[in-house]
């Protein structure tokens, strides 16, 4: 049978800064990431990936396949930003698949196969020119292009991901607790919830994994998705439409957001309709706008530069390793980078550039050894270790900056 593998293109750049810290098909998508995603709806195991040269050792580390190897006939070279509609059959070598001209998959043949690698399809120029004249087809599915398609589309994909038999109460329960729609809830082994939680699946599905911890009087509303051992404070409310990665802990409302793992958003505040990345820190009181005064579409800097939405909800984006101080208010559509520290009194501004340090006075450029420092500090509460490779890439994302 042949390889699948999974590449970035040019496209992983319009994901930053969540893309900065992982490759494109780390990205989490409801219960699963792209990387895991693909490979279930393919019914095919991912055999290796291509991704930035210096993304290359942490994503070896993460994604425990090859990285950059070189294609041979035969293999399937698959978009990482692709979500295709069910399984594929792939036509035969050599082709093309798109969805609305952008590349999906590649069928290689050993001619298409000598003249590709990872950093061939990361520039749109090398990469038309090694597919001129290989026949092309048109294919379903769709393509992920900024973080807020993935937002928008939640709700909708948490409740696709559902199958009846995901429905299991794993633990015994106090009869205090209030379930509603019993038929479409999962709580995992090892999982603990308060005698005066509230989970209702009645608006949605909700899988709540094995070790998640939901404290008094919170109230779960699906549809939902929550990693192993995350835990949900006492009063918080999750609603629209939520996927909290693994070991997070949040409290306060949130509505309708990705959370990816290993982040912080414990006290009261609104979170609305943003993308979170890993091993971040919201202070208390931090409120985000998620909705505009004219109602109107938002628009979010994308490294930097102004981009419509086309939609009329869309909060934050955040970097991993962020950390907003108490009380930080975000304006509609802000986008916080990788590394960055907040510590001002004053809504932050809609764009704050990896490695910033904002405070009331001024914004400068954060110390890469403390920033690196408190970051591995951070990782090590939650007993993981800052890989080499992701100090490499740290201090890399510094340079670039």
């Amino acid at each position: 049978m042949s390889k699948i593998i999974l590449f970035e293109d040019v496209g992983c750049l319009d994901l930053q800064p969540l893309t900065s810290w992982r490759s494109v098909f780390e990205l989490r998508l409801g219960r699963r990431t792209l990387f895991e995603e693909i490979g279930y709806v393919l019914k095919r195991p991912v055999s290796g990936i291509w991704t930035r040269d210096w993304m290359a050792a942490v994503a070896a580390e993460r994604c425990r396949v090859p990285v950059n190897n070189c294609a041979n006939a035969g293999d399937v070279l698959v978009n990482g930003r692709w979500l295709p509609d069910g399984p594929v059959t792939f036509p035969p070598a050599p082709c093309v698949g798109r969805v609305d001209g952008t590349v999906a998959f590649i069928v290689c043949d050993q001619p298409l196969a000598g003249k590709l690698g990872a950093l061939d399809l990361l520039n749109d120029d090398r990469c038309a020119a090694a597919l001129d004249g290989v026949p092309a087809v048109e294919t379903g599915g769709r393509v992920v292009r900024y973080p807020w398609d993935m937002i928008a589309d939640l709700s909708r994909w948490l409740t696709g991901e559902w199958c009846d038999a995901d429905a299991s109460v794993e633990i015994e329960l106090d009869t205090r607790v209030t379930l509603a729609a019993r038929d479409r809830i999962h709580i995992g082994e090892r999982a603990t919830v308060h005698p005066t939680a509230s989970i209702d699946a009645s608006g949605g599905p909700v899988f709540i994994s094995h070790d998640v911890t939901i404290g008094a009087q919170a109230v779960i509303e699906g549809p939902v998705y929550l990693g192993p051992g995350t835990c949900i404070n006492p009063r918080a409310w999750l609603h629209g439409g939520n996927a909290i990665g693994p070991v997070c802990k949040v409290g306060g409302e949130i509505d309708g957001c990705i959370i990816c793992g290993y982040s912080n958003k414990q006290h009261d505040g609104f979170l609305g309709h943003a993308y979170v990345g890993c091993w971040v820190n919201i202070g208390a009181g931090t409120n985000n706008s998620d909705l505009k005064n004219t109602y109107g579409s938002i628009r979010v800097p994308v490294n930097g530069v102004p981009v419509d939405t086309g939609q009329q909800f869309f909060g934050a984006m955040i970097g991993d390793h962020a950390k907003l101080g108490i009380n930080t208010t975000l304006a509609t559509g802000a986008v916080v980078g990788f590394g960055a520290v907040a510590a001002t009194a004053k809504v932050l501004p809609k764009y704050l550039p990896a490695f910033s340090w904002q405070t009331d006075d001024r914004a400068e450029r954060g110390d890469l050894s403390k920033l690196i420092e408190v970051a591995a500090t951070v990782m090590q509460r939650r007993q993981v270790t800052m890989t080499h490779a992701e100090a490499a890439l740290f201090r890399e994302l510094h340079t670039q900056a």
